[in-house]
């Protein structure tokens, strides 16, 4: 049985989740919440999207849902920013506006993974992977002697 998340388990999550929604520093929140930058990354990566995606708790989607506002509103003052950044003739007053173009960009995922267009955790695709090719191959040698199971084999492993 895998450990749990100590972000999870931490007595303030909510105000945890509110505030890496809100793009503060994992630095900060680490030192805030006696927590680990690592942590925190993981939980904000795994937990976060799952936990609000598979709510079934009123009071869970209410939260959910201001969590959502709240994003939506930081991705809207980090576009006006940028939009400013990129009409700024000194790039001192706002920063270099890729600064802001990858805060969005994380929103815009971080998004996606909340209302459920993208998958937070990757997909992984085996169909080229060594390990597999050389099982595959070890497992049809091996049927050699049965024709008919062979066969099925090699259906079952081509869809």
């Amino acid at each position: 049985m895998g450990r749990q998340c100590t972000v999870c388990a931490h007595k303030d999550l909510e105000e945890i989740n509110k505030l890496l929604l809100c793009s503060d520093s994992y630095r900060n929140l680490a030192r805030q919440f006696g927590l680990s930058k690592d942590a925190l990354a993981r939980h904000k990566e795994s937990h976060i999207p799952t936990e609000l995606l598979k709510s079934n708790d009123i009071q869970e989607i209410a939260k959910a849902d201001v969590l959502m506002a709240q994003l939506e509103e930081i991705r809207e003052k980090t576009l006006s920013l940028l939009d400013k950044a990129e009409k700024a003739a000194d790039t001192r007053v706002y920063g270099a506006p890729v600064a802001y173009l990858r805060e969005v960009r994380e929103q815009i995922k971080l998004l996606a993974e909340l209302e459920g267009r993208l998958a937070a955790q990757p997909q992984i695709t085996i169909i080229n992977n060594p390990q597999w090719i050389e099982l595959r191959t070890l497992i049809i040698a091996a049927l050699e002697s049965y024709p008919e199971a062979r066969e099925a084999v090699i259906n079952a492993i081509r869809g």
